[in-house]
Protein backbone atom coordinates (compact mmCIF):
# COMPACT_ATOMS: atom_id res chain seq x y z
CA UNK A 1 0.00 0.00 0.00
CA UNK A 2 1.35 3.19 -0.91
CA UNK A 3 1.99 5.50 2.14
CA UNK A 4 1.82 9.17 2.41
CA UNK A 5 3.18 11.19 5.68
CA UNK A 6 1.81 14.72 5.92
CA UNK A 7 2.96 17.20 8.36
CA UNK A 8 0.51 19.71 9.16
CA UNK A 9 -2.34 17.38 9.09
CA UNK A 10 -4.67 19.29 10.94
CA UNK A 11 -4.69 22.54 8.74
CA UNK A 12 -6.39 23.69 5.99
CA UNK A 13 -4.24 21.92 3.23
CA UNK A 14 -3.61 18.98 5.52
CA UNK A 15 -6.77 18.19 5.86
CA UNK A 16 -7.99 18.78 2.29
CA UNK A 17 -4.98 16.54 1.09
CA UNK A 18 -5.86 13.73 3.95
CA UNK A 19 -9.48 13.27 2.70
CA UNK A 20 -8.19 13.26 -0.97
CA UNK A 21 -5.37 10.85 -0.25
CA UNK A 22 -7.65 8.60 2.00
CA UNK A 23 -10.10 8.38 -0.50
CA UNK A 24 -8.14 6.84 -3.10
CA UNK A 25 -6.84 4.31 -0.88
CA UNK A 26 -3.38 5.99 0.23
CA UNK A 27 -2.53 4.91 3.96
CA UNK A 28 -2.03 8.49 5.76
CA UNK A 29 0.10 8.75 8.27
CA UNK A 30 -0.54 12.18 9.75
CA UNK A 31 1.51 14.35 11.93
CA UNK A 32 -0.04 17.15 14.73
CA UNK A 33 1.33 19.15 16.87
CA UNK A 34 0.98 17.70 20.69
CA UNK A 35 -2.29 18.55 22.21
CA UNK A 36 -4.22 19.25 19.21
CA UNK A 37 -7.95 18.67 18.47
CA UNK A 38 -8.03 16.49 15.85
CA UNK A 39 -11.44 15.19 16.12
CA UNK A 40 -12.45 17.30 12.99
CA UNK A 41 -9.64 16.07 11.12
CA UNK A 42 -10.89 12.58 11.57
CA UNK A 43 -14.59 13.39 10.82
CA UNK A 44 -12.92 14.14 7.06
CA UNK A 45 -10.35 11.72 7.05
CA UNK A 46 -11.28 8.53 9.20
CA UNK A 47 -8.47 6.45 8.31
CA UNK A 48 -6.06 8.67 8.39
CA UNK A 49 -3.16 7.31 11.23
CA UNK A 50 -2.42 10.58 13.68
CA UNK A 51 0.91 10.89 15.34
CA UNK A 52 1.57 13.91 17.59
CA UNK A 53 5.25 15.57 16.88
CA UNK A 54 6.50 18.74 17.53
CA UNK A 55 8.66 19.72 14.39
CA UNK A 56 10.93 21.80 16.31
CA UNK A 57 12.01 18.10 17.41
CA UNK A 58 14.30 17.20 14.51
CA UNK A 59 15.46 14.40 16.54
CA UNK A 60 11.43 12.84 17.19
CA UNK A 61 10.50 13.96 13.15
CA UNK A 62 13.23 12.13 11.54
CA UNK A 63 12.59 8.65 13.49
CA UNK A 64 9.05 9.02 12.70
CA UNK A 65 9.47 9.71 9.23
CA UNK A 66 12.14 6.78 9.55
CA UNK A 67 9.50 4.26 10.75
CA UNK A 68 6.65 5.31 8.76
CA UNK A 69 8.87 4.45 5.81
CA UNK A 70 6.66 6.50 3.25
CA UNK A 71 6.48 6.73 -0.51
CA UNK A 72 5.76 10.58 0.03
CA UNK A 73 6.23 13.14 2.41
CA UNK A 74 4.31 16.33 2.33
CA UNK A 75 5.40 18.87 4.71
CA UNK A 76 2.75 21.13 5.14
CA UNK A 77 2.95 22.29 8.86
CA UNK A 78 5.30 24.92 10.22
CA UNK A 79 5.24 28.36 11.56
CA UNK A 80 2.32 29.81 9.52
CA UNK A 81 1.76 33.49 10.81
CA UNK A 82 4.07 36.21 9.35
CA UNK A 83 3.16 38.96 11.61
CA UNK A 84 3.79 37.24 14.79
CA UNK A 85 7.09 36.02 13.56
CA UNK A 86 9.07 38.90 14.16
CA UNK A 87 8.85 38.15 17.65
CA UNK A 88 9.90 34.31 17.51
CA UNK A 89 12.99 34.03 15.23
CA UNK A 90 14.14 31.19 16.48
CA UNK A 91 11.32 29.42 16.90
CA UNK A 92 10.74 29.99 13.04
CA UNK A 93 13.74 28.94 12.09
CA UNK A 94 13.86 25.53 14.35
CA UNK A 95 10.03 24.72 13.01
CA UNK A 96 10.49 26.00 9.38
CA UNK A 97 14.24 24.98 8.27
CA UNK A 98 14.76 22.48 10.84
CA UNK A 99 12.11 20.54 10.31
CA UNK A 100 12.94 20.29 6.47
CA UNK A 101 16.84 19.32 7.65
CA UNK A 102 14.91 16.71 9.31
CA UNK A 103 12.63 15.19 6.58
CA UNK A 104 15.55 14.98 3.89
CA UNK A 105 17.92 13.27 6.35
CA UNK A 106 15.31 11.11 7.17
CA UNK A 107 14.59 10.61 3.34
CA UNK A 108 18.69 9.44 3.16
CA UNK A 109 17.76 6.74 5.31
CA UNK A 110 15.07 5.33 4.37
CA UNK A 111 15.34 1.95 2.34
CA UNK A 112 13.15 2.79 -0.46
CA UNK A 113 13.53 6.32 -2.08
CA UNK A 114 10.35 9.01 -1.29
CA UNK A 115 9.52 11.85 -2.67
CA UNK A 116 9.20 15.00 -0.57
CA UNK A 117 6.77 18.28 -0.97
CA UNK A 118 7.64 21.26 0.56
CA UNK A 119 5.07 24.07 0.73
CA UNK A 120 6.89 27.57 0.38
CA UNK A 121 5.37 30.63 0.63
CA UNK A 122 4.83 33.88 -2.34
CA UNK A 123 6.24 35.66 0.70
CA UNK A 124 9.67 35.02 -0.03
CA UNK A 125 9.13 37.65 -2.96
CA UNK A 126 7.86 40.06 -0.57
CA UNK A 127 11.02 42.46 -1.21
CA UNK A 128 10.80 42.24 -5.14
CA UNK A 129 9.68 45.31 -6.27
CA UNK A 130 8.00 43.77 -10.36
CA UNK A 131 5.68 41.47 -10.89
CA UNK A 132 4.70 38.74 -11.86
CA UNK A 133 6.67 36.18 -10.21
CA UNK A 134 8.19 33.31 -11.91
CA UNK A 135 10.44 30.21 -10.81
CA UNK A 136 13.66 32.24 -12.39
CA UNK A 137 13.16 35.37 -10.13
CA UNK A 138 15.77 35.62 -7.08
CA UNK A 139 13.83 35.08 -3.71
CA UNK A 140 13.64 38.59 -1.40
CA UNK A 141 12.05 37.75 1.77
CA UNK A 142 12.16 40.52 4.58
CA UNK A 143 10.54 38.68 7.49
CA UNK A 144 11.89 36.26 9.51
CA UNK A 145 9.09 34.03 8.08
CA UNK A 146 10.02 34.44 4.33
CA UNK A 147 13.79 34.03 5.30
CA UNK A 148 13.02 30.84 6.78
CA UNK A 149 10.51 29.99 3.61
CA UNK A 150 13.61 31.00 1.34
CA UNK A 151 16.19 29.43 3.55
CA UNK A 152 14.26 25.69 3.09
CA UNK A 153 13.55 26.52 -0.64
CA UNK A 154 17.43 26.36 -0.63
CA UNK A 155 17.77 23.20 1.29
CA UNK A 156 15.10 21.26 -0.72
CA UNK A 157 17.17 22.64 -4.06
CA UNK A 158 20.42 21.54 -2.37
CA UNK A 159 19.34 18.01 -1.40
CA UNK A 160 17.69 17.63 -5.09
CA UNK A 161 20.60 18.47 -7.18
CA UNK A 162 23.78 17.05 -4.56
CA UNK A 163 22.05 14.06 -3.46
CA UNK A 164 19.97 12.84 -6.05
CA UNK A 165 16.51 13.24 -3.98
CA UNK A 166 13.27 13.88 -5.33
CA UNK A 167 12.52 17.12 -3.27
CA UNK A 168 10.88 19.63 -4.66
CA UNK A 169 8.82 23.05 -3.99
CA UNK A 170 5.17 24.69 -4.46
CA UNK A 171 5.49 28.23 -3.88
CA UNK A 172 1.85 28.45 -3.04
CA UNK A 173 0.24 32.12 -3.36
CA UNK A 174 -2.78 32.66 -1.06
CA UNK A 175 -5.01 29.91 -1.41
CA UNK A 176 -8.42 29.97 0.72
CA UNK A 177 -11.46 27.78 1.20
CA UNK A 178 -13.80 27.03 4.43
CA UNK A 179 -10.78 25.27 6.15
CA UNK A 180 -8.77 28.18 5.81
CA UNK A 181 -8.45 29.05 9.68
CA UNK A 182 -9.88 31.80 11.52
CA UNK A 183 -6.75 33.79 12.11
CA UNK A 184 -6.30 34.08 8.26
CA UNK A 185 -7.84 37.28 6.72
CA UNK A 186 -10.44 35.85 4.33
CA UNK A 187 -11.75 33.18 6.96
CA UNK A 188 -11.74 35.95 9.80
CA UNK A 189 -14.09 37.98 7.25
CA UNK A 190 -16.30 35.04 5.77
CA UNK A 191 -16.94 34.03 9.58
CA UNK A 192 -17.68 37.92 10.48
CA UNK A 193 -19.72 38.26 7.53
CA UNK A 194 -21.80 35.40 8.56
CA UNK A 195 -22.74 36.60 12.02
CA UNK A 196 -23.28 40.29 10.80
CA UNK A 197 -25.97 38.89 8.94
CA UNK A 198 -27.17 36.84 11.28
CA UNK A 199 -27.02 39.67 14.02
CA UNK A 200 -24.79 37.77 15.95
CA UNK A 201 -21.87 40.50 15.49
CA UNK A 202 -22.07 44.67 15.21
CA UNK A 203 -18.54 45.60 12.81
CA UNK A 204 -15.45 43.74 11.58
CA UNK A 205 -12.19 44.74 12.55
CA UNK A 206 -9.33 44.97 9.88
CA UNK A 207 -6.14 46.35 9.08
CA UNK A 208 -4.99 47.93 5.20
CA UNK A 209 -8.23 46.49 3.31
CA UNK A 210 -6.43 47.65 0.20
CA UNK A 211 -3.66 45.41 0.16
CA UNK A 212 -3.63 42.95 -2.40
CA UNK A 213 -3.09 39.43 -2.80
CA UNK A 214 -3.11 36.84 -5.83
CA UNK A 215 -5.85 34.45 -4.06
CA UNK A 216 -6.87 31.10 -4.68
CA UNK A 217 -8.81 28.09 -4.37
CA UNK A 218 -6.96 25.73 -1.80
CA UNK A 219 -8.29 22.23 -3.33
CA UNK A 220 -6.56 23.30 -6.71
CA UNK A 221 -2.90 24.04 -4.60
CA UNK A 222 -2.95 20.92 -2.76
CA UNK A 223 -4.10 19.31 -6.18
CA UNK A 224 -0.62 21.00 -7.30
CA UNK A 225 1.08 19.42 -4.51
CA UNK A 226 0.19 15.65 -5.72
CA UNK A 227 0.48 16.82 -9.35
CA UNK A 228 4.71 17.59 -8.52
CA UNK A 229 4.89 14.29 -6.60
CA UNK A 230 3.49 12.29 -9.33
CA UNK A 231 6.02 14.07 -12.09
CA UNK A 232 8.14 12.39 -13.99
CA UNK A 233 11.09 14.67 -12.64
CA UNK A 234 11.51 16.70 -9.53
CA UNK A 235 11.19 20.61 -10.24
CA UNK A 236 9.95 23.63 -8.05
CA UNK A 237 7.10 25.05 -9.40
CA UNK A 238 5.58 28.46 -8.51
CA UNK A 239 1.78 27.95 -7.85
CA UNK A 240 -0.70 31.00 -8.62
CA UNK A 241 -3.65 32.65 -10.30
CA UNK A 242 -1.49 35.62 -12.08
CA UNK A 243 -4.61 37.76 -11.12
CA UNK A 244 -4.57 40.34 -7.77
CA UNK A 245 -7.61 41.13 -6.14
CA UNK A 246 -7.77 44.17 -2.97
CA UNK A 247 -9.16 42.92 0.10
CA UNK A 248 -11.71 45.11 -0.23
CA UNK A 249 -12.83 43.36 -3.12
CA UNK A 250 -13.17 40.34 -1.08
CA UNK A 251 -15.43 42.16 1.66
CA UNK A 252 -17.49 43.21 -1.26
CA UNK A 253 -18.02 40.04 -2.17
CA UNK A 254 -18.45 38.43 0.67
CA UNK A 255 -21.36 41.08 2.18
CA UNK A 256 -22.47 40.11 -1.40
CA UNK A 257 -23.10 36.77 -1.39
CA UNK A 258 -24.63 37.30 2.63
CA UNK A 259 -26.73 39.74 0.55
CA UNK A 260 -25.42 42.88 2.19
CA UNK A 261 -24.74 45.50 -0.90
CA UNK A 262 -23.49 48.29 1.85
CA UNK A 263 -21.14 47.29 4.58
CA UNK A 264 -19.06 50.75 4.79
CA UNK A 265 -19.81 50.66 8.11
CA UNK A 266 -19.52 47.95 9.37
CA UNK A 267 -15.69 47.42 8.54
CA UNK A 268 -13.56 49.29 10.71
CA UNK A 269 -9.37 49.52 9.81
CA UNK A 270 -7.14 49.81 12.69
CA UNK A 271 -3.64 49.86 12.90
CA UNK A 272 -3.03 47.22 15.42
CA UNK A 273 -4.47 44.81 12.75
CA UNK A 274 -2.05 46.09 10.08
CA UNK A 275 1.29 43.89 9.03
CA UNK A 276 5.15 44.21 9.18
CA UNK A 277 6.78 44.35 5.61
CA UNK A 278 3.25 44.06 3.36
CA UNK A 279 3.18 44.52 -0.18
CA UNK A 280 0.79 44.55 -3.12
CA UNK A 281 3.58 43.40 -5.11
CA UNK A 282 3.16 39.47 -5.04
CA UNK A 283 1.15 38.10 -8.34
CA UNK A 284 2.65 34.85 -9.81
CA UNK A 285 2.87 33.22 -12.88
CA UNK A 286 2.00 29.84 -13.27
CA UNK A 287 2.85 28.69 -17.12
CA UNK A 288 5.41 26.28 -16.07
CA UNK A 289 3.00 24.04 -13.79
CA UNK A 290 0.16 25.01 -16.30
CA UNK A 291 2.26 23.47 -19.20
CA UNK A 292 4.46 20.95 -16.96
CA UNK A 293 2.02 19.26 -14.79
CA UNK A 294 -1.57 20.29 -16.45
CA UNK A 295 -2.79 22.23 -13.93
CA UNK A 296 -5.33 24.71 -13.95
CA UNK A 297 -7.65 26.31 -11.56
CA UNK A 298 -11.08 25.29 -10.80
CA UNK A 299 -13.36 28.24 -9.14
CA UNK A 300 -12.52 31.98 -9.42
CA UNK A 301 -12.15 34.63 -6.93
CA UNK A 302 -16.00 35.67 -6.58
CA UNK A 303 -16.95 32.20 -6.35
CA UNK A 304 -14.27 31.59 -4.09
CA UNK A 305 -15.51 34.34 -1.38
CA UNK A 306 -19.51 33.26 -1.87
CA UNK A 307 -18.60 29.48 -1.02
CA UNK A 308 -16.79 30.13 1.81
CA UNK A 309 -20.17 32.76 3.12
CA UNK A 310 -22.16 30.09 2.40
CA UNK A 311 -20.67 27.61 4.28
CA UNK A 312 -19.86 30.24 7.57
CA UNK A 313 -24.03 30.55 6.80
CA UNK A 314 -24.04 27.26 7.35
CA UNK A 315 -22.19 27.01 10.00
CA UNK A 316 -24.24 29.25 12.46
CA UNK A 317 -27.12 26.95 11.92
CA UNK A 318 -25.31 23.53 11.70
CA UNK A 319 -22.11 23.82 13.83
CA UNK A 320 -21.27 19.62 13.10
CA UNK A 321 -21.85 20.77 9.39
CA UNK A 322 -18.88 18.86 7.35
CA UNK A 323 -17.40 21.24 4.10
CA UNK A 324 -17.35 18.22 1.29
CA UNK A 325 -16.86 20.29 -1.72
CA UNK A 326 -13.59 19.00 -2.95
Amino acid sequence: MTTALITGASGQDGTILSRMLTREGVKVVGLVKPGTDVAHLVRYAPEISIVECDLADSTSLTQIAIDSTPDFIYNLGGFTAPGDSWDHQEEVRRINVGAVEALLNAMRKLPKQARMFQASSALVFEGVDRSPQTEAMETAPKSPYAKSKADAMALVREARENDGLFAVSGVFYNHESPLRGPNFVTRKISMAVAKIAAGKQQVLELGDIEVARDWGWAPDYVNAAKLMLEADQPNDYLLATGISHRLSYFITKAFQAAGIADWADLVVSTSDNARQADTNMLVGESKAAYTQLGWRHTVDFDSMAKRMVEYDMALLKDPELLWLDF
